[in-house]
């Protein structure tokens, strides 16, 4: 501090400090101990409880102790009756009197004569007439605007002071400055170290905040720097010692590793206070800010914060390459994990892979089956995976009892335990199945033992050729022997004897055939050809079969002959007979057969043979040769043709 412009006879009214630089606040003459903590008050005004003079007193009041109380009276006002409010009026309002006479006016009026009744121009404070002010109001001067001759002489106030200017004497002759300013135009500014913001008008000089030091207050102490002198110099700086303007280090840094004018800047890739943490992998050319890790220059592709230590949406990884789970909620996950954030609607687990409870599918967006214990199911398949409700079963706990194995649908089955069907797997296969049968038919899948047919209801034949390693001696589909039938037998399932015409009684389970040949060689069919021993045996026979059957024919055919020929013998003579006894009777057509009375002409038996039922038949024709000439069809005698 520097004392020799101490004022040492105290200080005017209003200001204090041991050089009378601080202003004291509001309506305060004396303010030692504070600037807003008065002692002593501006006539009119007196301390009251917050002691900074803001109180005023009655209007008749020069000098008062409370609101109530007046110590003396202004001109024109006394006390009467004990009262001491100087409420009592003993001159004009306007005027100040002495001796009861309107010695002068108060401020704002003028002309004594008048009793003060006229009014001051609006920016006075005191005026000789309406045109002639004696003093203008804060922030009014009288004289040239602008302090430039050339424009009229004002004496009314009209001018405004500068802006800076609280009271002026002329446009650039400021008497009161705005708190912070100083000058004769207040265009300067008090220094930032100033206690208050308060300098003298003409100098700027001030009493120093902490801090600061010189007649300003516009030096630091030593050890800091900046405007308001409230910065240390840099931690790193070698002694302490740096610039008081920038803060640069003007000796070096105490680190080597640590570089940069104030020693505040790490070398790349490194950043804190002691430069000892990494950048981040993020960051372009691994740059960052010393102090928070921020990086310099920006984020390398797919980086993204302050640091570029987190990832763009969608990305995850050490270098933000790897793609976030398909099903994150809005594609985001963490950097480190990969873990998703939040999932989407009905998905659920650490990378939002599986569906919430009561729920399965690509999209998980299908409900379960109803049915499943807990209610979860396979996320792919929508099978219950924690098995059924009581009663329930199939893999979807479609059916409500202990049978099904695979579900179709939610309430039917697809495949049933075995030794049961229909799509509620409530029948039974038939007792013979081998393990189940058809779902929708009954129709068994495979026969026990040795029985066959759709409900192998069916036995093996006992003729079937058995097998020493067991199972069915048939096809479950048609009873077919599967290794043959027992000797004399054939079929399909070996149900056709061929021992009455085969040799040792073995032949061909397919067709019959004689394997050893024939036991009696009357047959040219496939059961019993010509032994195999000879082919000139199975000719011979062969041809004894053809040269029987044509003796055979030749003989039907003699006897037919000879038996025609007998009936026409018969048939001559009996016409012979009845001509020689009637005679002859003539028509030109037919014959003809009494009957009776009547005559049927045509009435011929289908054997030609004209017959009468009560006499001989009576011929007209008078030819007997004709008679000789009468043929009976062969048609009529069993079709026999010569």
């Amino acid at each position: 501090m520097y004392f020799s412009s101490e004022c040492f006879l105290g200080c005017i009214d209003g200001y204090r400090g041991a050089r009378c630089t601080i202003r004291c606040s509001h309506n305060c003459t004396k303010c030692s101990d504070h600037a807003d903590t008065c002692t002593a008050c501006y006539d009119g005004y007196y301390p009251g409880p917050a002691r900074d003079c803001t109180s005023s007193c009655l209007p008749g009041c020069k000098t008062c102790t409370s609101g109530t109380t007046c110590t003396s009276c202004k001109e024109g006002y006394n006390n009467e009756n004990g009262r001491n409010d100087c409420s009592n009026r003993n001159c004009p309002e306007n005027c100040n009197c002495d001796n009861g006479q309107c010695a002068s006016c108060k401020d704002g009026y003028y002309d004594t004569s008048l009793s003060c009744n006229s009014l001051c121009p609006g920016n006075c404070v005191t005026c000789l007439s309406n045109t002639d002010c004696g003093s203008c109001k804060d922030g009014y001067y009288k004289g040239y605007q602008h302090d430039n001759n050339n424009f009229p002489l004002l004496n009314d106030c009209t001018y405004k002071c500068r802006d800076n200017c609280v009271r002026c004497l002329s446009y650039n002759s400021c008497s009161r400055c705005k708190t912070g300013l100083y000058g004769s135009t207040c265009y300067n500014s008090c220094s930032a170290g100033c206690m208050s913001n308060t300098c003298d008008i003409m100098t700027g000089s001030c009493a120093c905040s902490s801090n600061f030091a010189g007649i300003r207050c516009d030096r630091c102490m030593s050890g800091r720097y900046g405007n308001m002198c409230d910065q240390q110099c840099p931690a790193r700086c070698k002694g302490n010692v740096c610039d008081k303007d920038s803060g640069d280090c003007t000796d070096g840094c105490t680190i080597d590793t640590i570089v940069g004018d104030k020693c505040d800047v790490c070398s790349t890739g490194w950043y804190g206070q002691y430069c000892n943490m990494s950048c981040s992998v993020g960051c372009k050319n691994q740059q960052c800010e010393k102090s928070n890790g921020e990086c310099s220059n920006g984020c390398l592709d797919n980086f993204i914060g302050e640091q570029c230590n987190q990832c763009i949406l969608g990305k995850y990884g050490d270098t933000c390459q790897r793609n976030c789970p398909h099903n994150c909620d809005e594609m985001g996950c963490l950097k480190d994990s990969g873990y998703c954030i939040s999932c989407r609607v009905n998905f659920h687990g650490e990378k939002c892979d599986r569906c919430r409870p009561g729920f399965y599918g690509s999209l998980c967006s299908e409900r379960c089956p109803s049915n499943c214990l807990n209610g979860v199911c396979d996320r792919d398949t929508g099978t219950c995976s924690d098995g059924c409700v009581f009663n329930y079963s199939g893999d979807r706990c479609c059916i409500n009892n202990n049978k099904c194995i695979t579900c179709l649908s939610e309430t039917t089955c697809k495949q049933c335990k075995s030794g049961y069907f229909n799509d509620q797997c409530d029948k039974q296969c038939p007792q013979n199945c081998l393990k189940s049968c058809h779902i929708e038919t009954g129709v068994c899948d495979g026969c026990k033992g040795n029985f066959y047919g759709d409900s192998c209801n069916f036995s093996c034949a006992s003729t079937c050729m058995t097998q020493t390693t067991g199972g069915s001696l048939c096809q479950e589909s048609n009873g077919r022997c599967l290794y043959g039938c027992v000797d004399g037998f054939h079929g399909l399932q070996c149900s056709e004897n061929c021992s009455i015409y085969c040799s040792d009684t073995i032949c061909e389970q397919d067709d019959g055939k004689c394997t050893k040949g024939c036991k009696i060689k009357v047959k040219n069919d496939h059961i019993c050809p010509l032994t195999p021993d000879s082919s000139s045996s199975e000719q011979s026979v062969n041809t004894a079969f053809i040269s029987l059957g044509t003796i055979l024919a030749v003989s039907i055919v003699v006897n037919i002959i000879f038996l025609v020929t007998l009936i026409l013998r018969k048939y001559r003579k009996r016409v012979n007979d009845t001509y020689k006894a009637k005679g002859p009777v003539y028509e030109n057509s037919g014959i003809e057969m009494e009957c009776g009375n009547s005559a049927h002409p045509g009435s011929a038996s289908k054997h030609g043979i004209v017959q009468a039922s009560n006499s001989d038949p009576v011929f007209k024709s008078p030819d007997y040769e004709d008679l000789g000439r009468l043929q009976v069809s062969e048609h009529e005698y069993g079709e026999i043709r010569h």
